[in-house]
């Protein structure tokens, strides 16, 4: 129907051509110019707008395709044929509307389908964030500046939205529904059934690799009882309080090896890509891979290559995810040159996490000695207890093979979220010096408290720290999207009827950035988390920014991180070992903002950073550091 209805609206533009307006180098009709208010006076439908109106529901508004010239570009791309008629034609003439819903609020009329964006086959709604107005007076230029264009779509039209996203949403124009009220999203982890959807699905091209190479890895990305079986299994030893708990003295012991390398780093943000990979490798493993370490010799070269690899699969997966090309290619049992990138980098990445798993398991069966480390470690306490089980004759207890797959995905997807929440944070501090001081005061005595260990302060909830933290999520989320849940029946939120088999995302950023809700929502104040400030808000509409599934980027349900607890405990390490051992701030203390890209996180864009030493640890690193002009320099 879509189709059909677009020919016929290019019909309609053809037997109109008569009556368009006057041919090249004719000046154009004061009437179709564009009005000093913003809006677009009326002018004969271009070949562009007919299409964009008859493919669009009557009950959807079009909106905010201020200019053709930038939806042609996009067209253009995706289908060169025909763009080259339509932007012989087009002409901007796609009114704005505003939406101004309450971002709480519930729908005007019950049962209601949800408003949102246009959706078009193929191209979903991203033609029409190619020039998003906002409130300011700015605008979005594409749908990867996530902190704006997710708020904005909320803003506009409500607590529940629709938006087409293709090769994230289903279906032909990627239809995905936006849920910004966690209460209302409690419904749809109800509804989620035996075997939930999670944001893991949405990695089709993994999924395409590992069923092309028979990987057993590749059962935790389905919907069925092997992963069910398989993510039981993996989260015994790992995701419980206390399984967690137990690996804070590595991570403490690695962590503060690991924040003295920050300045040897010229990028804060590719440090804190390698002190994230360094952590998780060693708690998984119990051995140090020392990839933050950028020294000769420091790191072993098969170790560097393990590294590189996981952070170039990483980097590339989100591009694949959305990239035309690949997914037309892919439907035919082709691969894209950028596909083909992405399968060499995750096939190098995962064989030799492989490897490294059933090279201790071999250890393990031949009664080798292992370090303390090693026998601390997340592998060895989930072969234990996967071989205890099995020996007690439970039936769901994992073989040798499910163990090496669990494993070593979880060592691949170790990095980006720690990474990014930590990097944010390190943003923030770099920016905010008295928020930065209070909080190594904070460190400093619970250091002193436990002997100078920093295992034993990451155990403990220290206040500030866990504030900065959360002020950190709040303001700019390591991921806005951070859960996604396919509803197994019928759902109702805000008043919107919600099919089953409709894909929910949860929208965590929009509803804390209300002004209604948080006092000076720009602002960087960890002392709103604080306890005083938390039970102040008891009672009031501003307590819904406490709901527990706003306060980090792990997802919820069956299908949240299993790691999401050491992960806590890594961000922890991090930046209270940062802290503790250096004062950071910017080498050009007059940039204002901080920009950011989207890979499978939001990641910032590090401005350079000056480090001035505290301890004799980070003095002796900088003492043997030459001057540099650029990031990484050390005070006197």
């Amino acid at each position: 129907p879509v189709a059909a209805r677009a020919a016929a609206a290019a019909s309609r533009v053809r037997r109109g051509r008569a009556n368009r307006r006057p041919g090249r180098g004719a000046a154009r009709p004061a009437a179709a110019r564009r009005t000093s208010s913003g809006g677009a006076a009326a002018a004969p439908p271009s070949l562009v707008c007919e299409c964009v109106r008859a493919c669009v529901p009557a009950r959807e508004p079009t909106q905010d395709l201020q200019s053709a010239s930038r939806a042609v570009l996009f067209f253009r791309w995706a289908m060169p044929t025909a763009c080259r008629t339509l932007s012989r034609r087009a002409t901007a003439v796609v009114s704005r509307t505003r939406h101004k819903s309450s971002i709480i609020a519930p729908a005007s009329s019950p049962s209601a389908p949800p408003p949102g964006f246009p959706r078009l086959p193929l191209l979903g709604s991203l033609p029409w964030f190619s020039n998003l107005g906002l409130p300011d007076g700015s605008s979005v230029q594409s749908l990867d500046e996530q902190h704006e264009s997710w708020a904005e779509g909320t803003r506009r039209h409500g607590p529940v939205w629709r938006v087409g996203i293709p090769g994230l949403g289903k279906g032909i124009s990627g239809d995905l529904t936006l849920c910004a009220d966690p209460r209302e999203f409690v419904k749809v982890l109800q509804a989620e059934g035996k075997y939930p959807y999670g944001a893991i699905q949405l990695q089709w091209p993994f999924i395409v690799w590992a069923t092309k190479h028979g990987r057993t890895v590749g059962k935790l990305f389905t919907r069925s009882e092997d992963w069910r079986h398989i993510r039981h299994g993996m989260q015994k030893s790992i995701l419980p309080p206390a399984a967690a708990a137990g690996y804070a003295a590595i991570i403490g012991t690695t962590g503060r090896e690991v924040v003295l390398n920050a300045p040897l780093w010229d990028d804060a943000g590719s440090f804190m890509s390698r002190a994230s990979f360094d952590l998780f490798a060693g708690l998984a493993l119990g051995r140090r891979i020392r990839a933050s370490d950028p020294r000769p010799g420091a790191s072993l070269p098969e170790d560097e290559r393990f590294c590189v690899d996981t952070i170039e699969a990483l980097d590339l997966l989100p591009d694949v995810i959305q990239d035309l090309p690949s997914i037309a290619m892919s439907s035919l049992g082709l691969e894209s040159p950028m596909m083909k990138r992405y399968f060499r980098a995750v096939s190098g990445a995962l064989d030799y996490a492989e490897a490294q798993v059933r090279e201790m398991l071999a250890r393990l069966d031949a009664a080798e000695p292992l370090s303390t480390a090693e026998e601390a470690s997340y592998l060895a306490s989930t072969v234990r207890t996967q071989r205890a089980a099995a020996a007690a004759g439970a039936a769901d207890a994992l073989t040798d093979d499910e163990i090496v797959a669990s494993v070593s995905v979880a060592l691949v997807a170790s990095v980006d979220t720690t990474s990014s929440i930590a990097t944010w944070v390190l943003a923030h501090l770099a920016r905010e010096p008295e928020v930065q001081q209070r909080l190594r005061e904070e460190v400093a005595a619970a250091l002193q408290q436990h002997a100078g260990s920093l295992a034993a302060v990451i155990e403990e909830e220290l206040p500030y720290l866990k504030a900065v933290v959360r002020e950190t999520h709040r303001l700019t989320p390591a991921l806005v999207i951070s859960s996604v849940k396919e509803v197994d029946a019928d759902i109702d939120l805000a008043g919107h009827r919600i099919p089953a088999g409709s894909l929910v995302a949860l929208e965590n950023h929009s509803l804390q950035m209300s002004e209604a809700l948080v006092e000076q929502p720009r602002a960087f104040r960890p002392e709103r988390w604080l306890a005083g400030a938390v039970a102040e808000r008891k009672g009031t509409p501003a307590e819904l920014i406490d709901h527990p599934l706003l306060s980090a980027p792990f997802s919820a349900g069956a299908r949240k991180c299993p790691g999401s607890r050491v992960a806590t405990l890594e961000v922890r390490a991090l930046i209270a070992g940062l802290v503790h051992n250096w004062r950071i701030g910017l080498v050009d203390e007059r940039q204002a903002t901080v920009p950011y890209r989207c890979q499978t996180t939001i990641a910032p864009t590090m401005p350079r950073l000056r480090y001035e030493p505290l301890t004799e640890e980070s003095r002796a690193v900088a003492e043997g550091l030459p001057p540099r002009g650029g990031g990484g320099v050390c005070a006197p």
